[in-house]
């Protein structure tokens, strides 16, 4: 084999690889997202962090933020 030859392949086998290895994994990981499960949105007690959904929760109103307080906690006052 020629020298040149040789060092064409050395040349351009990295790269050649970087790309297969990148296709590769982009077409492995591109339908991930729509095939994880969807969880609704929770909301997390500001009293003792249990999460629940908001059906489950109690909005409070603190100098114009909205506080959730699970409904074990919205019963007795904060500490």
């Amino acid at each position: 084999m020629n020298s040149d030859v040789i060092n064409q392949v050395f040349a351009w086998a990295p790269i050649t690889a970087f790309v297969l290895v990148v296709a590769v994994v982009y077409a492995a990981k591109r339908n991930e997202a729509a095939t994880a499960p969807s969880y609704g949105k929770t909301y997390a007690c500001a009293q003792c962090g249990r999460r629940g959904n908001r059906e489950h929760m109690v909005p409070v109103t603190h100098e114009g933020a909205v506080v959730w307080y699970c409904e074990r906690c919205a019963g007795r006052p904060a500490h």
